[in-house]
């Protein structure tokens, strides 16, 4: 087993110099920032020019190898935070962030405007529709990179046709965050799942890049090729843990999403379960988007509010074997999980999908979290 963490270059994509890695932890959730932070040795950067572990100009890769599975990019992260030094330690620390981040920081407008085009700016429009939502992220961070000094190696797919559509206007500018978004269409009912996912981008292993993946109109979830069977019942399992966590804080069986506007002229749309059984007490939640005037998104986001069952969360630590090595899943796939014995969770096989992975960089064990995969269709343990 070998964890490595060498630095990049955000824009270019280029692979730099090893670092001697110390210690390190690497956060991934689905639709959400990773998270990753590397120690190594003081002598890491000695005769390594400063753009390389600059902040968000550098990057920090992670990597593993073991006797299952080649040297795979698990992750690649632009760093977010001055490297902090400990000289008595001998040691640097640099705190990362996914490319998620660095959308975070850049604007979706119709084009790269400049300073003096602050009024076309304001009376620009982006309409877009005849695709998925999946393609319109995609338009998002199109849109995102084509700008001066914007470019970053991200590898976007082909367009999906559908009858999807999103407006923003120009002079919504505090809402047109790119990240912002990619999160609000990954929240409505039907919205896709995303990652950006890093691999190498040539065979040397010189560069890398970022492949932007999304779940498709037919199928929310990210397509993947195999199904991975972690089977805590057998006699050589890669499962080391399982517990389930329950959750009824999001219960509601009639939501509200309140938009743009004020006091009798602002948007409401609302959305109810079909059935309440006659013995379960009405509960209520109010969904706020104050810079949205399209009813149908707010109708959207009502709908996907609506929550009749509490939230199970299945925890498990997975050791890298020759069943699950590290870097052969992700964070988003789906996985059958078979299990027997365990107080908390019914026997038998169970198809769940990874919402969240923590990795330590001196172990072959990862924390896992999951969730059934219910893709509209409501399950009871």
């Amino acid at each position: 087993m070998t964890w490595r963490a060498y630095l990049g270059k955000t824009m270019t994509g280029e692979v730099g110099p090893l670092l001697d890695a110390v210690s390190g932890s690497l956060d991934v959730v689905l639709n959400d920032v990773a998270r990753c932070t590397v120690t190594a040795t003081e002598a890491s950067l000695d005769g390594v020019s400063r753009e390389w572990w600059s902040v968000w100009a550098g990057c920090v890769l992670v990597s593993f190898e073991d006797w299952y599975q080649p040297e795979t990019l698990i992750a690649a992260c632009p760093i977010t935070a001055p490297v902090k030094q400990d000289r008595k330690a001998g040691t640097v620390t640099f705190e990362c962030a996914g490319v998620e981040a660095l959308l975070d920081k850049r604007i979706v407008l119709d084009r790269d405007f400049r300073p003096g085009d602050e009024d076309k700016l304001r009376h620009s429009t982006i309409a877009w529709d005849g695709v998925s939502l999946g393609s319109i992220v995609g338009r998002i961070v199109e849109r995102s990179i084509r700008k001066r000094n914007g470019f970053l190696p991200i590898v976007i797919g082909p367009e999906e046709k559908a009858k999807r559509q999103r407006t923003y206007e120009g002079w919504n500018l505090a809402n047109n965050g790119a990240w912002k978004r990619i999160k609000e269409i990954t929240e409505v009912i039907g919205g896709p799942d995303i990652a950006f996912r890093a691999e190498w981008a040539n065979d040397e292993r010189t560069l890398f890049q970022w492949r932007l993946v999304t779940g498709t109109e037919a199928q929310p979830g990210i397509a993947q090729e195999v199904t991975p069977v972690w089977d805590a019942t057998a006699a050589r399992s890669p499962v080391a843990a399982i517990s389930v966590t329950s959750s009824a804080e999001a219960l509601a069986n009639r939501v509200y999403c309140t938009g743009a506007g004020e006091g009798a002229g602002t948007a409401v749309r609302m959305a109810e379960a079909g059935t309440i059984p006659e013995w379960f007490p009405l509960l209520e939640n109010v969904i706020t988007d104050s810079d949205s005037e399209n009813h149908d998104l707010l109708k959207q986001k009502a709908e996907a509010g609506v929550a009749t069952q509490a939230l199970d969360q299945i925890s498990l630590s997975i050791f890298s074997d020759e069943t699950a090595p590290i870097g052969s899943w992700h964070v988003g796939d789906l996985v059958e999980v078979v299990t027997r014995g365990w107080l908390e969770v019914p026997d038998g096989a169970h198809l769940l999908r990874v919402i969240a992975a923590k990795y330590n960089l001196d172990s072959n064990k990862v924390d896992v979290e999951l969730q059934q995969d219910r893709l509209g269709v409501e399950l009871a343990w």
